[in-house]
């Protein structure tokens, strides 16, 4: 049975055995003593020790043994090796070290403007963030806005550079004693007027960022509930069309992407206020996403099947009245439309007779049709339409709202024979 005690590394707390303790101890002083690290550098020392140990299976409140001291020692290297009298000789071997060292892609948030993709992405492909910046400004034009969910999946998605061990990997340089060492003199805060500046237009940007997503949201709500609440309305007039299940399926779709879009909103409303991101937050916005994608593909497939339908029910329920014209058609060269703006359409005007039919369908089933009457006036044949519009009565949530609506629906007149439209009048100005 060996006894243990409790330590900490870089503010972690871990349980050690006696002996690892000692020689743990004694390693940190020969770097501190070979060095003169500054706290700073001792504080990065520790957290590349911590994350060794991680590595190795040693979590946070894990046991620390010979075994993983030892461990440590081997992949660090000896404190003398980097001594300040060496500094010089092995600071100029470091780069061809750095060059076979393996890259992570991490956000880059010492050097970032929003969330550190762009400088992350830089660091990695060793350019000028520029660039990558302007790259991600002008793509949304040429991807139709999907850059900008890229974006965000990589913000959500992609760790930051937390640590200087963090910040060597990104860049793909080696960590040694003495890049870390010097990685932690870079990573001293600046003081002065510069960085209370930057700090307060940086929280001026996130309240104006989270003001316009929540205004945004805001608005995708109150549409989602007037377009759910109309869309059953008129859905509700469709009684009798093979289209109806369609035009429901369509209902749904636009709901569920509704609902997912004003619930990924709300979640980056909130992130951009407080400018953290829990990892439940992460979880629900990759959700939201996937969901939304699914309901585009359920618009697409419930719009298309829906207008199929429609054109089929136009065909089966269209019916056709004959109009009953003057006995004396001989001369008439023009026809006009009055009570309502119903369409002409022109059929075989090469046949000798005239011929007029009314062609409508009734969306309930439960109303008089339209009434045309023709009367001659000259050359002119005028067709009067009654009853073309009326107030249709559908029931939604036990209530029955009067919608004014055309529930005849497709009301148009059809001619045949050599007749024209009516010439426009023309103003007699002298």
């Amino acid at each position: 049975m060996k006894e243990i005690t409790r330590i900490h590394l870089a503010k972690t707390p871990f349980s050690a055995e006696i002996d690892a303790k000692k020689s743990l101890e004694k390693y940190l002083n020969l770097i501190q003593k070979n060095m003169h690290a500054e706290p700073e550098a001792m504080q990065e020392i520790e957290a590349r020790m911590v994350e060794l140990l991680a590595e190795r299976g040693v979590a946070k409140d894990g046991v620390i043994g010979n075994d993983d001291v030892l461990a440590i020692q081997e992949q660090m290297g000896e404190p003398r090796d980097f001594s300040d009298d060496a500094e010089s000789v092995e600071i100029d071997d470091e780069p061809e070290r750095s060059e076979r060292s393996e890259r992570r892609l991490m956000r880059d948030t010492e050097h970032a403007l929003i969330g550190g993709v762009c400088a992350g992405i830089a660091a990695y492909w060793g350019t000028n963030p520029l660039w990558v910046r302007l790259l991600f400004i002008f793509s949304p034009f040429i991807t139709f806005g999907a850059a900008v969910l890229i974006y965000i999946v990589m913000w959500l998605s992609v760790p930051e550079a937390r640590t200087a061990s963090d910040k060597l990997q990104m860049r793909g340089k080696a960590v040694t004693f003495d890049s870390l060492k010097r990685q932690a003199s870079r990573n001293e805060p600046s003081v002065g007027r510069n960085s209370n500046t930057g700090h307060t237009a940086a929280k001026v940007f996130r309240f104006i960022l989270g003001v316009g997503i929540l205004m945004v949201t805001l608005g995708l709500l109150v549409a989602l509930i007037v377009g759910a609440v109309s869309g059953i309305a008129v859905i509700g007039l469709l009684d009798g069309f093979y289209a109806q299940p369609w035009a429901w399926g369509l209902w749904a779709s636009l709901l569920v992407g509704g609902v997912a879009a004003v619930w990924l909103g709300a979640i980056l409303s909130h992130s951009a206020f407080t400018w953290t991101l829990k990892r439940l937050s992460v979880v629900m916005t990759v959700v939201a996403l996937v969901v939304g994608a699914l309901s585009v593909s359920g618009m697409t497939l419930f719009g298309v099947g829906m207008a199929n339908e429609l054109a089929r029910d136009e065909e089966r329920l269209t019916k056709i009245v004959p109009v009953e014209l003057p006995s004396d058609m001989k001369g008439v060269k023009y026809v006009h439309v009055e009570g309502g703006n119903i369409p002409l359409h022109f059929g075989d005007t090469t046949r000798g007779d005239i011929k007029v039919e009314l062609r409508y369908i009734d969306l309930k089933g439960k109303r008089q049709q339209p009434k045309v009457s023709a009367v001659r006036d000259g050359d002119k044949l005028v067709l009067r339409v009654e009853n073309q519009r009326s107030r249709c009565r559908t029931t939604w949530f036990g209530l029955s709202p009067e919608l004014d609506v055309d529930c005849f629906g497709f009301v148009r007149l059809h001619v045949s024979g050599p007749l024209s439209p009516s010439p426009a009048p023309q103003s007699s100005d002298a």
